[in-house]
């Protein structure tokens, strides 16, 4: 029997994800947003080789991110977890093979771009098919959470069920099969090659030529998009539940986020690939694009599409324009302070860029 604590003190645990951070020996990198993950400094991984370092941002512990590096002509010790990741590839090329106990690998072949789902609890090993280069690869999970619910380590990586209903060899398409459009601006798949050049949908509802798409990936409880920013354009202000991690994948920009009733405080951030942005709980953000050609973001936020926690999904919904408590509420061109334009407007006079948006008449709308 383990001893008794004697006080409050150490009796209180703080969070059990950050207990198995530090016992991974690895760094957590803290805040609301951090400038380059393709640069960011990892430490020597002991329990499945490489390199990796963990986050907590946006002052949460629902959703995270694990960055890991591979050295060349090396590989990762196979694992298998009872949290969902969701793996792209920021850098470099390789394979992972993916498997249920006691049947047969199946391997993927992946490159810089690339986003993969790992089933739930199904085992994987990552590889990197270069023999002069490292790879670095990016997961976004919800490893935080579910070490945070059961605060056992045996029971989240040594646990043996196997979810064949989400995943078997008997599925031996599973990351070869064309994927499907469910819904306006809703897509499922399993594997995309290049998310970079994934064709996305029209989004005018949150800005002047913006497109998404949200994406659904082997019935994971993560929540995902990519989004796209035109040259000469930017996003309305809008705000929603903490967890939203948005990494972006192509273009420069910058991000202004602030707290409702602050506007006047906001903060800038500036972002290329691979800045992360994690806003804080009902924290206002908007996606700048100061590039010449497009500004693209993989968000990981939120619950899955297809199971939706009680919360449907309406492409349609008009509320987050009218009311201020609606979940994902925005605030119109027309509403915003016309000084973010006009900083905006002289960010793209400095590069060159002379795309501009349609007028707006302030305090209409």
């Amino acid at each position: 029997m383990p001893e008794a604590p004697a006080n409050f003190d150490q009796w209180y645990v703080t969070s059990s994800y950050q207990q198995f951070v530090e016992q991974e020996g690895a760094p957590l990198y803290e805040g609301s947003a951090l400038e380059d993950l393709a640069t960011l400094e990892l430490s020597e991984w002991e329990r499945r080789g490489g390199k990796v370092a963990y986050t907590r941002m946006g002052e949460h512990e629902n959703y995270s991110l694990q960055i890991v590096e591979i050295p060349p002509k090396s590989q990762l010790k196979p694992e298998h977890h009872m949290y969902d990741a969701v793996m792209y590839v920021m850098k470099g090329r390789g394979a992972t093979d993916i498997w249920q106990e006691g049947e047969p690998k199946q391997t993927v072949e992946w490159e810089e771009g690339s986003l993969l789902a790992l089933p739930l609890n199904a085992w994987h090993q990552e590889f990197n098919s270069s023999g002069d280069e490292p790879c670095r690869l990016l997961f976004g999970t919800n490893m935080a959470n579910v070490i945070n619910l059961y605060h056992n380590l045996d029971f989240v990586f040594n646990n043996p069920f196997s979810f064949k209903d989400r995943y078997s060899y008997a599925m031996r398409d599973f990351y070869s099969q064309e994927g499907m459009r469910r819904n306006l601006r809703v897509y499922e798949t399993n594997f995309i090659p290049d998310i970079r050049r994934f064709v996305l949908d029209p989004y005018p509802e949150r800005g002047e030529r913006t497109s998404i798409m949200r994406l659904s990936m082997a019935s994971v409880s993560i929540g995902m998009h990519v989004m796209s920013v035109s040259e000469g354009t930017y996003v309305t202000a809008h705000r929603h539940d903490p967890g939203a991690h948005v990494i972006v994948i192509d273009g420069d920009g910058y991000e202004l986020l602030f707290m409702p009733g602050e506007e006047k405080q906001r903060r800038k951030v500036r972002t290329k690939p691979y800045a992360v942005v994690a806003p804080r709980r009902n924290e206002f953000h908007q996606h700048f694009n100061t590039s010449k050609g497009f500004y693209r973001m993989l968000a990981f936020r939120g619950v899955s599409l297809r199971y939706g926690a009680g919360r449907r999904y309406d492409p349609a919904y008009t509320a987050q324009d009218k009311d201020p408590y609606a979940y994902g509420f925005k605030i119109s061109y027309e509403k915003e302070d016309p000084a973010i334009r006009e900083e905006y407007y002289a960010e793209l006079a400095k590069n060159g860029i002379t795309l501009r948006m349609k007028p707006v008449d302030q305090g209409r709308g």
